[in-house]
């Protein structure tokens, strides 16, 4: 019976490290709010609809900060890579 108990809790405890802390949350509305970005788009609606970048790095096309990156979900793709490209319009969207 203890050993049923020990199991459970590590499993609860485990859950809500990997789904219920602030970064899961904000990991989860990314891949949310990315849906909503379109070619097209300009940076300032993209930083309004998905807010500051997780990270920034510099794509092929230019040499200015154009291709942002957001954190995924645990255990899901690498990451949600938007891409700019020399007007700060959305080149493509990588999810």
């Amino acid at each position: 019976m203890i050993f049923l108990i020990i199991i459970i809790l590590i499993i609860g405890i485990t859950y809500l490290f990997l789904y219920h802390t602030p970064s899961a949350r904000k990991a989860k509305q990314n891949v949310i709010n990315s849906l909503t970005i379109e070619i097209g788009m300009s940076k300032h609606v993209v930083i309004q609809i998905m807010g500051k970048p997780d990270d920034k790095r510099i794509s092929y096309f230019n040499t200015v900060d154009t291709m942002y990156c957001y954190k995924p979900p645990f255990a899901s793709s690498e990451g949600i890579y938007i891409q700019f490209d020399f007007s700060t319009i959305v080149a493509s969207i990588m999810r």
